[in-house]
């Protein structure tokens, strides 16, 4: 499990602390405050292989920069940046000078961390066949994770499916069906036939991904799963149904990430979750004196501040009113 993340000069984060819950961890901010940034070098750094003396090749990797003095602040683009990861246990912590280019690793290596998922906002299923051979052979400007959710994807089902099988059924009424693969073609298999997923809805395809990996144990008890905007071309109606899942798995030993800009999806997990579920809510902002990076947390979706998600819309709320009321609204 992972307990807490220091980052010093890297991206937009000049200098950030972060505690987390065993749980469902919950990021939002305005654009350009961080929050798959944080995802990203999680999930880097959790992957990290146990032999591999050079993480900072695995941060290229997930990152895609240009120039390694990208992935420092852009203001002190010279300056040692600095990721510790912190488990329950053990740390580990990558140091690196971006000019010259030069990188220090020291501690324990993810040896407490299970399997890691990334889930991109991009929907990669439909476009899977293929994919892989050309992401090795050549170099296309996409980020690791895109070739290794595919990776996950495709794994065979475990034998024993008795502990997944009500999260299973869950997902299989919202499809409609289940998933079959022929070759490195995904379809969606019901009472009519099968469907090719480049035919299937966006929002089904990404609860199709979901049962995938259920049903494969990548999101089995000890695993990571990081998720950047879940809700993106998901109805607001199915969003009930994806916070009872992810509430489960979280139950079920499951530590997750998101980020997210969806108010429902962030209501809904401050109405569903109960007193032993480990939910916790982070609000990034920019400070308007110094320019960096700040963070606000709290286990409860209203407490926390600032809220730009929260702020729009009540500016709605309020646009409504006064367009029903008018004058009197305002003399109020």
């Amino acid at each position: 499990m992972i307990k807490k993340l220091h980052l010093k000069n890297f991206t937009v984060f000049e200098d950030l602390t972060l505690e987390f819950k065993a749980g469902v961890n919950l990021f939002i901010g305005a654009n350009g405050t961080g929050k798959t940034h944080l995802l990203k070098v999680l999930y880097a750094m959790v992957t990290v292989p146990q032999e591999d003396k050079t993480p900072i090749g695995r941060i290229a990797k997930v990152f895609l920069p240009h120039e390694l003095r990208h992935l420092g602040t852009r203001t002190k683009a010279e300056e040692q940046s600095k990721i510790e990861v912190g488990t329950e246990n053990n740390s580990c912590e990558l140091k690196f000078n971006t000019i010259p280019d030069e990188a220090r690793v020291s501690g324990i290596w993810r040896d407490e961390i299970g399997t890691a998922v990334f889930i991109p906002v991009k929907e990669i299923l439909a476009n899977a066949p293929g994919f892989r051979s050309l992401y090795h052979l050549r170099d296309i400007p996409f980020e690791a994770m895109y070739a290794e959710i595919l990776d996950k994807a495709y794994l065979f089902p475990l034998r024993d499916l008795t502990a997944q099988q009500d999260l299973l059924l869950t997902l299989q009424e919202v499809m409609g069906g289940k998933i079959t693969i022929k070759g490195e073609q995904f379809y969606l298999s019901d009472a009519l036939g099968e469907l090719e997923f480049m035919l299937v809805a966006e929002g089904i395809r990404k609860f199709a991904l979901l049962w995938l990996l259920i049903r494969n144990g990548c999101l089995q008890k000890g695993a990571t799963l990081f998720w950047d905007e879940p809700e993106a071309n998901l109805n607001p109606s199915l969003i009930e149904i994806l916070v009872k899942v992810l509430l489960q798995l979280q139950r079920q030993g499951v530590q997750i990430f998101i980020a997210t800009h969806n108010y429902v999806l962030l209501e809904e997990f401050n109405l569903q979750k109960e007193s032993e579920d480990a939910v916790r809510f982070f609000s990034l902002s920019k400070n308007e004196q110094t320019q960096n990076i700040d963070c606000q947390f709290g286990d409860d979706y209203m407490s926390i501040m600032p809220n730009k998600i929260s702020e729009a819309y009540t500016k709605i709320y309020d646009k409504e009113v006064h367009r029903t009321l008018g004058d009197i609204y305002d003399l109020e």
